[in-house]
C-alpha cells in the first residue's frame, strides 16, 4: 500500500480529480478549499439504499504496520481493553478482500483523527477514535494522510463507498470539574481546573481548541459545565460534558468555522463518501442546518467533488418501549426540511432495541410487526435508515442470545428497508464487545488469534444472504407488509416485499420449541409456488411453498427456524382438506380469567390437536367421538400476566391443516399478597457493600455514596400459575444514563435451581468470583439497564455465564416507589408443572453497559471499578437470602 507505483484505480481516481479541479476551475472557482480538491480520489455518490455497509474498530481491526503501534508514551498495550491495541489504516487496506467477498459494498471507520492518547482522570485512551485532540489530523497510531488517502482510492477502485466516523460535540478530557454537584451555573469557573498532563510529550491542542480556560461569562470554545449527571434534563444534555469530554460550544462562531474545516477537509482531500455523526442529540439543532447546509457547510463540499447524494446519518441513542414512539419521534426532531433541514438519516435505535428484544429476550414478535410499521410510516426515507443488530458501544448481541436467534436478526437485517450495518466480527460469531479481530490484539478471553476466517458457519452464512439482497431489488427497494407476528410472546413472524410483480416471503419462528404457522394468507391465487432460497436453522425447510384454494399455506415451524422464499411463475396442484371443524362458542372478543373448556364437531373420530399460542410441543391430543364430537381444556397455568393476546388452533397433524386461528385475551393478575416478603435494609452500610462489609463503590459522582443503587431494602416473591415475579425496592433507584431497562449503576444476578429440569446444573456462579450458598443452578438471569438475558447452565463455568435461552425476564420500573420488578414468565422457567421447591439466589454488582462486563474489582479506588478487595474475590455488593417457592 505505501509503494509508488500507481495503480488503474489511482489512476481513475486522479482523472476524476482533475476534471472536478478544471470544472472548478472553469466556473470562477478558486478558495483554497476547491482548489485543493485534486488531492482526494472522488466518485460519484451511489444509490445509498442498494449498500450494505461493513463497520469496523481501526484499533481492534487489522494491524498493517506495527511500526505505528507503539508510540512510546504507555499508550499502547494489547493485554488491556483500555489501552491501544495496534489496528490501523493500512490494515483495514489489507483486509479489503475480506470486506467485500463477505458482501458489503461500503466501509464505516471510526474516527481516525488524532486522540488523546491517554486520560488520567478516566484511567482510559482514547484508542477508539472519539477522544479528539485534532479535527484535522490522523492520528500516529492509525497512520498519515497518505495512507488515509491510499485506504479511500483502494476502496474506490472496488466500487465500494468509504464512510467516516465524526464528533462535533466534544473533544478529550482537558478539564473537569472536580466536586461537579456543587456546580452553579452562575459561577461556571468555581471548581474547573484543566486536567493533569491530558497529552503525550509534544502534542498541543490546535486554535480553537486550545482555548480551554474557564471564562467567567460563559462564552469561549467550551461549555464550562461538569458531566451530565441528569440525561432527562435538556440543558444537561446539549451543554453539559458527556463522561467528562469536554463539551464544545457549537455556537461560537469560531468552534463552527473549525468543524467545517475540519470535516470539509476529509472529503476533500481523502474522497469521504459520507458521514456516520456521532451523539448527535447532544449539540444543538440549529447546528446541524449550518455545519451540513450552509454554503460552507458539508453538503457544499462534497457537491464539489461529484457527492450529490453525500449520505449524514447521525447517533441519537434513544429507543421506545412496547408499542410506543417516543425514540422515534426525538429522532425525527433531527431531520427537519427547507430551511430547518438537519441530517440526511438516522441510526435506527428503536428497530435495534426491538430486534434485541425478540430475537434474544424472546419477547413478543408482535413488537417487531409495530416497530416496522412505525418505521415505514414516520420516517421520511425508510429506505435510507442505516439498521444494525450491535455496535461497539453497547453489549454483542451473542453475549445475551444464540447463533441461532443471530441468524434470525440477520435474516431480518438484511430483508427489511434500510441499510444493513455488519459490526466487524458478527461474521465470525464474536460474542466481546470490542475484541480486536487480528492476532496479537486485544480479546477479553486473553486469547491470541486471527479471525477472518472466510470459511466459517457465520462469514458463509452473510455472504449467501448479502448476495441474495444485492442481486434482488425487490429486497432493497421493495414495499414490506408484516402478515404474521404473536402477541403472547416468542413465536412466528412473517412479512412480504413486494416490488412490481416480484415478491419475497419471509418466514421465522423465534421460539424455543416448534411452532405452527396456520393458514398464513399470501394473498396469491391457487396453486401460486414460492421457492426457497435460504434457510437459517431447519435443514429441511420445504424447498416449495404452493398457496391453497384460499391462498393460505401452513407450515410446522421448528425451534428458531427461518426460511427465506421467492415467488415464482409457476404453478402447482394442491389439496385444500376440509375437515368440518366446528366451534360450539363464539370466541369472537372473549376473555378468559381460568381454564376454560373448548368444544365443537369434527369428521367422526379424527385425531386432532388443540394448538394453543402456536405451540407444536404443547399441543394437547383431542380424540373426536363416533357422533363428532370433541372437547377439550384450554389451560391459563402457563399465560403471562396482564391482559395477554393468545390464538389457538384445532388442528389435524397428518392433514396438515385444520381450523383457522382463534384469537381470544387473557386477563390474569397478580396478587396484593405476596407469598413472600425479606426485609434487607440492614444489610449494607452507606457506601459499602460486600460480603464483609468492606468493598467501597466506584469514585463516579453517578454513583450515590450515601444511598447505594446497589442496595436491596426489600424483596417479595409473587406467583400466578408457573410465572413467578420478584419486586424489589431499591435504596436508591436512578437512569441518570437513559438506559431502555430504567436503571443503571446496578445489575442483578439470578440464579435459579429447577428441581423439574433434568439438565445440567452448576454451583460456580459465572465471572462474580462465587459459588451457590448451597446446591445448584439450572438457568442464570444477568439483568441490567441495557440488558435482560437468561441462560442455562449447560457450558457454564467460572467466566462463562451458559448457553442463552429465552424468554429472558421481562423487567419494569416504578422510579417514584424506587422498586423493579423482574417478572420469569413460565417459559422462563421450563414450564414447570409445579414451583414447589423451585430456588432463587440473588445477588447485585454494577456491569459496564458498553460491553455487559462486571465492573472490576481493585484494592485501590478508581472512577469505574469497585475498590477493598482483591480482584478475584466475589463480585457481590448485596446479596438475598436463598428464597424457595411452594405450591
Amino acid at each position: 500500500m505505501s509503494n509508488n507505483i500507481m495503480k488503474p484505480a489511482n489512476i481513475l481516481a486522479l482523472s476524476l480529480s482533475l476534471s472536478l479541479s478544471l470544472a472548478l476551475a472553469l466556473s470562477g472557482c478558486n478558495s483554497d478549499d476547491e482548489a485543493q480538491v485534486v488531492n482526494g480520489s472522488h466518485v460519484a455518490s451511489p444509490e445509498w439504499q442498494d449498500q450494505i455497509i461493513y463497520f469496523l474498530m481501526i484499533d481492534r481491526f487489522n494491524n498493517g504496520d506495527p511500526s505505528l503501534s507503539d508510540q512510546g508514551q504507555g499508550e499502547f498495550d494489547p493485554s488491556s481493553d483500555k489501552k491501544f491495541s495496534g489496528g490501523d489504516l493500512v490494515g483495514v487496506s489489507d483486509k479489503l478482500d475480506y470486506i467485500q467477498q463477505l458482501g458489503a459494498t461500503s466501509v464505516w471507520i471510526t474516527p481516525p483523527v488524532a486522540n488523546q492518547w491517554w486520560d488520567n482522570e478516566q484511567n482510559y485512551g482514547g484508542y477508539h477514535g472519539y477522544w479528539a485532540r485534532d479535527f484535522q489530523q490522523v492520528d500516529e497510531h492509525f497512520g498519515d494522510l497518505a495512507s488515509y488517502q491510499a485506504l479511500a482510492s483502494d476502496i474506490h477502485s472496488r466500487n465500494m463507498f468509504l464512510i467516516q466516523d465524526i464528533v462535533t460535540n466534544h473533544v478529550g478530557n482537558f478539564f473537569t470539574y472536580d466536586k461537579p454537584w456543587e456546580y452553579d451555573a452562575s459561577q461556571p469557573c468555581e471548581g474547573f481546573r484543566l486536567t493533569n498532563n491530558p497529552l503525550a510529550e509534544g502534542q498541543v491542542l490546535p486554535y480553537p481548541l486550545n482555548l480551554n480556560s474557564c471564562k467567567a461569562d460563559g462564552t469561549g470554545s467550551y461549555h464550562w459545565t461538569p458531566s451530565i449527571s441528569d440525561h432527562n434534563n435538556p440543558e444537561q444534555e446539549k451543554n453539559w460534558q458527556l463522561s467528562d469530554l469536554d463539551d464544545l460550544n457549537t455556537e461560537d462562531p469560531e468552534v463552527r468555522a473549525y468543524l467545517k474545516q475540519s470535516y470539509r477537509k476529509w472529503i476533500r482531500e481523502v474522497g469521504v463518501d459520507a458521514f456516520r455523526i456521532d451523539t448527535v442529540k447532544f449539540v444543538e439543532h440549529e447546528f446541524w442546518h449550518d455545519f451540513l447546509h450552509a454554503d460552507d457547510g458539508v453538503m457544499a463540499q462534497a457537491e464539489q467533488t461529484g457527492r450529490q447524494q453525500f449520505l449524514t446519518f447521525g447517533e441519537v441513542f434513544e429507543s421506545s418501549t412496547a408499542y410506543n414512539t417516543e425514540g422515534e419521534q426525538k429522532m425525527l426532531s433531527y431531520l427537519g426540511e427547507g430551511d430547518t433541514k438537519q441530517l440526511g438519516s438516522l441510526l435506527n435505535f428503536p428497530l435495534q432495541t426491538t430486534m434485541t428484544r425478540v430475537f434474544a429476550s424472546g419477547q413478543p414478535t408482535d413488537y417487531l410487526r409495530f416497530r416496522l410499521e412505525k418505521m415505514m410510516e414516520l420516517f421520511p426515507n425508510p429506505y435510507l435508515m442505516p439498521n444494525f443488530i450491535d455496535n461497539h458501544d453497547m453489549p454483542r448481541f451473542l453475549s445475551q442470545a444464540s447463533q441461532a436467534d443471530l441468524k434470525q436478526a440477520l435474516i431480518t437485517m438484511l430483508s427489511i428497508p434500510g441499510i444493513p450495518v455488519i459490526y466487524q466480527g458478527t461474521e465470525q460469531a464474536m460474542s466481546a464487545s470490542r475484541d480486536a479481530m487480528f492476532d496479537g490484539g486485544y480479546r477479553d478471553d486473553g486469547e491470541s488469534k486471527d479471525s477472518f476466517e472466510q470459511n466459517s458457519e457465520m462469514y458463509l452464512f452473510i455472504q449467501a444472504l448479502a448476495a441474495l439482497r444485492t442481486q434482488n431489488a425487490v429486497m432493497t427497494r421493495g414495499d414490506i407488509k408484516v402478515i404474521a407476528s404473536d402477541k403472547s410472546g416468542a413465536g412466528v413472524f412473517s412479512f412480504i416485499r413486494t416490488l412490481g410483480d416480484e415478491e419475497v416471503l419471509v418466514v421465522m419462528n423465534t421460539a424455543n420449541a416448534p411452532m405452527l404457522l396456520n393458514r398464513l394468507n399470501l394473498q396469491q391465487p391457487e396453486g401460486t409456488v414460492f421457492e426457497q432460497q435460504l434457510q437459517a436453522n431447519w435443514l429441511q425447510a420445504p424447498a416449495g411453498l404452493v398457496s391453497d384454494a384460499n391462498g393460505e399455506v401452513s407450515l410446522e415451524l421448528p425451534a428458531k427456524a427461518a426460511v427465506i422464499y421467492f415467488k415464482t411463475q409457476q404453478t402447482a396442484a394442491v389439496n385444500t382438506p376440509d375437515l368440518g371443524i366446528r366451534l360450539d362458542d363464539d370466541w369472537a372478543d372473549r376473555t378468559i380469567t381460568q381454564d376454560t373448556v373448548v368444544s365443537g364437531s369434527a369428521e367422526p373420530n379424527a385425531k386432532l390437536q388443540l394448538v394453543v399460542n402456536g405451540n407444536l410441543a404443547n399441543a394437547i391430543d383431542i380424540q373426536v367421538d363416533q357422533s363428532g364430537q370433541w372437547t377439550s381444556l384450554l389451560s391459563t397455568r402457563h399465560f403471562a400476566i396482564g391482559k395477554q393476546s393468545h390464538r389457538f388452533a384445532i388442528y389435524s397433524p397428518n392433514e396438515q391443516a385444520g381450523l383457522a386461528d382463534v384469537h381470544f385475551t387473557s386477563d390474569l393478575a397478580w396478587s396484593n399478597t405476596p407469598d413472600f416478603s425479606i426485609d434487607d435494609s440492614d444489610d449494607v452500610a452507606e457506601g459499602s457493600g460486600g460480603p464483609n462489609g468492606s468493598y467501597s463503590l466506584p469514585g463516579d459522582p453517578s454513583f450515590d455514596k450515601e444511598n447505594s443503587q446497589l442496595a436491596i431494602n426489600q424483596a417479595e416473591v409473587y406467583s400466578v400459575g408457573s410465572n413467578v415475579r420478584i419486586k424489589l425496592v431499591m435504596d436508591k433507584l436512578t437512569d441518570t444514563w437513559l438506559p431502555p431497562n430504567g436503571f443503571d449503576h446496578v445489575g442483578f444476578s439470578i440464579f435459579i435451581d429447577l428441581p423439574e429440569d433434568q439438565g445440567t446444573s452448576q454451583s460456580v456462579l459465572p465471572k462474580i468470583n462465587a459459588t451457590m450458598p448451597s446446591g445448584t443452578w439450572n438457568r442464570n438471569a444477568v439483568i441490567f439497564g441495557w440488558q435482560s438475558s437468561i441462560y442455562n447452565a449447560d457450558g457454564a463455568d467460572a467466566n462463562t455465564w451458559g448457553e442463552a435461552v429465552t424468554p429472558a425476564p421481562i423487567v419494569t420500573v416504578d422510579k417514584e416507589q424506587q422498586t423493579i420488578y423482574i417478572d420469569f414468565a413460565s417459559e422462563a422457567l421450563a414450564r414447570p408443572s409445579s414451583l414447589n421447591g423451585i430456588r432463587f439466589y440473588l445477588s447485585t454488582w454494577d456491569l459496564d453497559g458498553l460491553s455487559a462486563v462486571y465492573r472490576p474489582l481493585n484494592p485501590e479506588t478508581g472512577p469505574w471499578n469497585f475498590s477493598g478487595g482483591a480482584e478475584d474475590e466475589a463480585k457481590i455488593w448485596d446479596e438475598l437470602p436463598i428464597i424457595t417457592l411452594s405450591e
